[in-house]
């Protein structure tokens, strides 16, 4: 009686090891509609209205913490978002990679001999399943095996796109439809990542998303559906490519059957982990070779986190006299500093546009019962006093070399005279100009030795030198991007010299220094003399 009572016992715990160690099961889906914004940020989704969308987090999940692949270019991180795969496996390197052309061989091979998409891996595995995809961007299906589609269309702009697309996805209903988007990227690159543009188009694709999902509800139709809306990359100023953290993460928002109702994924997720999370809700499998994980923290348990969304401070950059913040959500309060703190409820709460003495950071950040949202920061400068302008400049137009040229062997300047920063903000240049240099020379008082941090942005390609000697070299033909220098200088006056040249898509340029472990903050006008 008592061996059997100690089998009993060692067959319980054996039983309850092994149900405790199982898998959570995954939660699976009858249909999935995958829409991806090119160039939607995380940044971008919390500074746009959009007022659907946030309806949708609310009573979903959102990821603002998703990491695309680098460079943050299109080709390969659209690859990486319908494959499950890393570039390394998919062999697609960037947007100049064609399939006859490539130099990394596939890890897996469709029937096309390219890497396996999901919609690969649903016609293979589910051949009854319909997959349908409608897309803006041309450049895509060089990409996939077109076959592998049931429908597929290209349109011409990205309304046109998801209006088809969500029309013939109540006609047919299919197990999968993948909607690309490529307008949002348009705008970043035509008015720039920070500018009302972008946002406009982000705040189109909010309403016609928005009005879909109510279709779906209205009829009684989102049941058995998950919806899932991401970005491949992001963007900074006017373009993408960088290291910048607007352009390496992007938001996942799902919304649908079994997903936690306000569960913000707190953990950080990679763009490959979209096609494995399609495959594990519609129950197909990845090949071995797929790097992507479900993501499983949609359907967990809500925590604590709650999503509110970052303010928006106008200006983003530049001159500014008067300072607005706004923030996309009811009820929400916002609170800024301009000494380089870190913002809290201890902070001066923003009641209304206020005016700026000095080039400052303006750090803010958003407040709702008591959570808060990451913080942002915009560089901003001060209007100089009238007729000082301690920067001397020289501009060189119809450079067309990709690296900064050999200023002395310049002859006479374009234009030349004197500005107030060290930026692009005050020279004769029209905001869509291309084909420039721009050489920068001032002094540089400092009232306290030490050793300073230096960082220089720039599109394209800029120097930073200080009493001779190189500090900065950000040289180049590149998207927006930043590095940094450190150099001990001694109390006094040091010569300052930035070079810059711009080849074409979008122009800026910025320079911050500060005491080392201190704050960055703008080159003040008053501590630079001619």
């Amino acid at each position: 009686m008592k061996f059997k009572s100690i089998v009993a016992t060692v067959l319980g715990i054996a039983v309850l090891a092994s149900s405790c160690s199982q898998e959570p099961q995954t939660p699976r889906a009858k249909h999935v509609i995958f829409i991806g914004l090119d160039a939607l940020s995380a940044v971008g989704i919390q500074r746009a209205e959009t007022p659907n969308f946030n309806y949708m987090i609310e009573n979903g999940a959102i990821s603002l913490h998703t990491r695309v692949a680098r460079e943050t270019s299109s080709s390969q991180n659209w690859m990486c978002m319908v494959s499950g795969a890393p570039i390394e496996m998919t062999g697609v390197t960037g947007n100049d990679w064609e399939y006859e052309t490539r130099m990394i061989e596939p890890a897996a091979h469709n029937a096309k001999g390219m890497f396996p998409t999901i919609f690969d891996d649903i016609k293979t595995q589910r051949p009854d399943a319909r997959v349908y995809g409608f897309y803006e961007w041309s450049g895509q299906i060089r990409m996939y095996d077109m076959d592998s589609f049931d429908y597929s269309e290209k349109c011409e702009d990205g309304e046109t796109t998801m209006k088809k697309a969500f029309a013939k996805y109540m006609e047919d209903q299919p197990e999968l439809l993948f909607v690309s988007v490529d307008a949002t990227d348009h705008a970043g690159h035509s008015f720039g990542h920070e500018d009302q543009g972008y946002f406009d188009c982000i705040n189109m694709c909010d309403g016609i998303i928005g009005e879909f999902v109510k279709e779906l509800e209205a009829k009684g139709m989102m049941d058995d559906v998950v919806i899932m809306i991401t970005g491949d990359h992001g963007g900074v100023r006017f373009g993408h490519g960088g290291d910048n953290m607007s352009e390496l993460e992007v938001p996942v928002l799902m919304y649908g059957k079994g997903v936690t109702k306000g569960k913000v994924m707190e953990h950080a997720n990679m763009i490959y982990d979209n096609a494995a999370t399609i495959a594990g809700l519609l129950g197909v499998k990845l090949p071995e070779e797929c790097r992507g994980k479900f993501m499983m923290q949609a359907f967990e348990p809500r925590t604590d986190a709650k999503y509110v969304p970052i303010p928006l401070v106008h200006p983003f950059r530049g001159v500014a006299d008067t300072v607005t913040i706004t923030a996309d959500q009811e009820g929400a309060e916002i609170y800024y500093t301009t000494d380089g703190s870190e913002p809290t409820a201890e902070s001066t709460k923003y009641e209304g546009p206020f005016h700026i003495d000095g080039n400052c950071v303006v750090k803010a950040v958003t407040c709702k019962d008591g959570h808060y949202s990451d913080v942002v920061e915009n560089l901003l400068y001060a209007k100089a006093p009238e007729g000082f302008a301690p920067i001397g400049y020289k501009l060189y137009r119809n450079y067309t070399a990709v690296t900064l040229p050999d200023f002395t062997k310049f002859g006479r300047a374009s234009a030349e005279g004197y500005v107030s920063n060290f930026t692009l903000d005050e020279i004769p240049i029209e905001p869509t100009e291309d084909s420039f240099a721009v050489i920068f020379t001032s002094h540089l008082k400092i009232d306290k030795a030490g050793k300073y941090r230096f960082l220089l942005g720039s599109d394209d390609g800029s120097r930073l030198v200080v009493d001779d000697k190189e500090v900065i070299d950000n040289d180049g033909s590149h998207t927006y991007m930043e590095k940094m220098g450190v150099v001990e200088l001694g109390e006094g006056v040091h010569t300052i010299k930035v070079e810059y040249f711009e080849d074409c898509d979008g122009q800026s340029l910025n320079l911050t220094y500060g005491l080392d472990g201190k704050g960055l903050f703008p080159v003040n006008v008053f501590d630079l003399v001619k």
